[in-house]
């Protein structure tokens, strides 16, 4: 239940908090002492620059004392006066004082410590920055599914998702929030800390060239990954159970909504997006490029659960997501159908969405045996799943 999602979600939250602050009180920052008199470059910093920074810096009433030493502000100290040698931290940084009170900002550090409160902070900033973008887009396309004037037609011949389903929906996706979040925190603590190969100019990989093949590669290897990733959640009996078969409960087409998009368990949520944090380990990508994907998934996870036929082949749209919600052994690619197509999992449909009598319904064409195989089945199949 959302309840208990968000139970152990707050639990786990005060746990690694308990955790973060006893390693904030028994680290030893090497980096310190730094010569806070000393100027930095601005034009050797990339974006966002140091401009920011020196913004802050100017403003006397930003100080902070940290280890028998004065900053000029807490972001700082947490760059440790030297945002060019941390480029992709001094970024995070940057949105993080666009987001959070200067106030939040010192007594985080105060309590954690340079290092790991750099990383509280970043959390924060993504529950808030998350919960927004959920609000926002799931709202957006609420309102070109359920409220404007086409919404009569979509719906002349299919029923309408009920109040209590969104409802439902709504308040498991914020329970999920606390958890789910923690993923780019995760992502970001290993690229700052050089376990990736990510990096931050395109200088650094020789160029757009170079830049624009590594990143058709890395977004290949993650739909690969993000494909298995999710068919594993469904023929593992144990991971469906446990954790994928929440999600599955919206398992007709009037019972998903935009509102859908993250309403699982948080540990669904991270193993599907684990691929892209993954394949940093092997495959180059530009930092902000990354992030971008990030960002994009939250956004590509609203439009895949509308339940309507806005879609464009081959696309994985919205149109061959519900039907794997609705039979539970197909179409598991996240963005393109060529996994499914590949591995033989590929439903494809035809007619309208939702309708179930009359000329507009909708029917499944035969599968097709695709280059490796066909459909395999396991956990989640028709008949085992509860639904709403």
């Amino acid at each position: 239940s959302p309840l208990r999602i968000l139970l152990c979600s707050v639990m786990t939250i005060l746990t690694l908090t308990s955790v973060v602050y006893a390693l904030g009180q028994n680290a030893t920052d090497t980096q310190l002492p730094v010569d806070t008199n000393a100027d930095f470059d601005i034009m050797q910093v990339p974006f966002p620059g140091a401009g920011w920074l020196k913004a802050l810096n100017e403003d006397v009433s930003n100080e902070f004392a940290y280890k028998n030493q004065i900053f000029s502000s807490v972001y700082d100290a947490i760059l440790h006066h030297d945002p060019a040698s941390f480029p992709v931290m001094n970024f995070n940084a940057y949105i993080n004082s666009w987001i959070l009170p200067n106030s939040v900002a010192i007594k985080t550090v105060e309590t954690f410590g340079t290092y790991w409160g750099h990383y509280v902070l970043c959390y924060i900033r993504n529950l808030l920055a998350g919960t927004v973008l959920y609000y926002a887009i799931a709202g957006f396309f609420h309102y070109h599914c359920y409220v404007h004037s086409r919404s009569e037609e979509i719906f002349k011949d299919r029923p309408r998702p009920s109040s209590s389903i969104i409802w439902d929906q709504i308040k498991l996706a914020q329970a999920s929030l606390f958890i789910y979040t923690t993923l780019p925190v995760i992502s970001d603590y290993l690229i700052e800390n050089g376990y990736t190969k990510c990096y931050y100019n395109i200088s650094d990989i020789g160029g757009f060239v170079p830049y624009i093949s590594w990143m058709l590669l890395y977004f290949s290897i993650v739909e690969i990954g993000i494909y298995w990733m999710h068919r594993t959640l469904h023929t593992n009996k144990t991971l469906y159970k446990y954790i994928h078969g929440l999600h599955h409960k919206y398992s007709k087409p009037h019972t998903l909504t935009p509102w859908a998009s993250i309403a699982f368990n948080p540990l669904d949520g991270m193993l599907q997006a684990c691929p892209y944090v993954i394949c940093l380990f092997f495959v180059p990508c530009h930092y902000l490029t990354h992030v971008g994907l990030l960002f994009f998934t939250e956004l590509w996870a609203t439009y895949i659960h509308d339940s309507m036929d806005w879609n464009l082949d081959p696309i994985m749209g919205s149109k061959y997501h519900t039907v794997h919600h609705t039979h539970f052994i197909y179409n598991y690619g996240q963005v393109f159908t060529f996994c499914d197509r590949i591995w033989g999992t590929l439903r494809v449909p035809v007619g309208k969405t939702g309708v179930a009598e009359g000329p507009n319904k909708q029917k499944l064409l035969p599968v097709q045996k695709g280059l490796f195989g066909g459909v395999g089945r396991g956990g989640g199949r028709s008949g085992k799943n509860k639904s709403i």
